[in-house]
């Protein structure tokens, strides 16, 4: 009765709809999620989707192929419980982890049969990801999903306690007391410049919550390009066309556009100013985003 594919961006219109119940019911369960109103559920799926390291696959009914559910999951690249400060100072090794961002199936197709299609394939692309560890968090009350689980093998590793609170917004106060103390930025090594939002100064950090930084951009002996006037040559980093958020790769590292280099080697300046590589885009249902190739590597224009 059913089937299983890998959701695309064109599925985003359809998905919404699910996404909505699906969080609609968390919600239901969990007093700390409030939905926002009128939140743009497309745009969100087609965002997740766009991720190289997201993968969507929907469960479709094998007659009228109406899409009945979802699992979204993640890939990613961390170090276990990287709160130690100095990365040289964590006492583990670097790890590959897959963790389920949604799971939902609507009620009248919630068949261990019809889950277990899903479950399978997010398992097989995890293996074929070489991911090591599989990290789930599933809400006491979904009773089925750990009996699910458990017959494929899961086991259960922790137990999370939470208590909420209701605040109004306006009585938030600060997390930090000074401005001095949001902007200040470790600099751990000579020549990198912290990367920071351009609105609030704050330093910008990656999935990992590791601070981000430009480094200046070298030649292939290891050493720093400099520009005419005799300048470090610092890249220009990737941002998002939708969002103007910045861009990540799968292992969290800040994508930034190439230098363009002349027949000669040379870098090429405008005005003394040295030029890099443009973003290629594409249009997809009306809306600019970034081109990649079949391994998920962002594309730019080299001539």
């Amino acid at each position: 009765m059913y089937q299983q594919r890998l959701a695309t961006p064109n599925d985003a219109l359809l998905i919404a709809p699910l996404w909505h119940d699906f969080l609609e019911q968390r919600s239901q369960f969990d007093p700390s999620l409030n939905l926002k109103p009128q939140f743009d559920y497309e745009a969100y799926v087609r965002r997740q989707l766009q991720q190289p390291s997201t993968f969507g696959f929907l469960l479709e009914q094998i007659e009228n192929q109406n899409i009945v559910g979802f699992l979204f999951v993640y890939v990613h690249d961390d170090i276990p419980t990287g709160d130690f400060g100095d990365s040289l100072a964590i006492p583990f090794v670097r790890r590959r982890v897959g963790g389920v961002i949604g799971l939902y199936v609507q009620e009248a197709h919630r068949q261990p049969e019809a889950i277990g299609l899903l479950v399978e394939a997010a398992i097989a692309k995890a293996e074929a990801l070489m991911v090591s560890d599989i990290d789930l968090l599933i809400s006491v009350e979904q009773t089925g999903i750990h009996r699910l689980l458990e017959r494929f093998g899961f086991t259960k590793a922790a137990i999370q306690y939470t208590k909420h609170y209701e605040f109004a917004e306006k009585d938030l106060p600060p997390l930090k007391t000074t401005v001095s103390e949001g902007i200040a930025v470790k600099i751990p090594s000579p020549g990198l410049i912290p990367l920071r939002d351009p609105q609030t100064q704050q330093g910008v950090l990656n999935f990992k919550g590791e601070q981000v930084f430009l480094h200046p951009v070298r030649n292939e002996a290891g050493e720093a390009l400099r520009s005419s006037d005799g300048l470090p040559i610092y890249p220009t980093p990737l941002r998002d066309p939708n969002t103007q958020d910045w861009v990540f790769d799968l292992l969290g590292e800040l994508v930034v556009c190439p230098v363009l280099f002349d027949e000669q080697g040379t870098v090429v300046e405008e005005g003394g100013i040295p030029r890099f590589k443009m973003p290629l885009y594409e249009q997809v249902e009306g809306k600019l985003r970034l081109r990649q190739d079949e391994e998920g590597d962002y594309l730019f224009d080299e001539s």
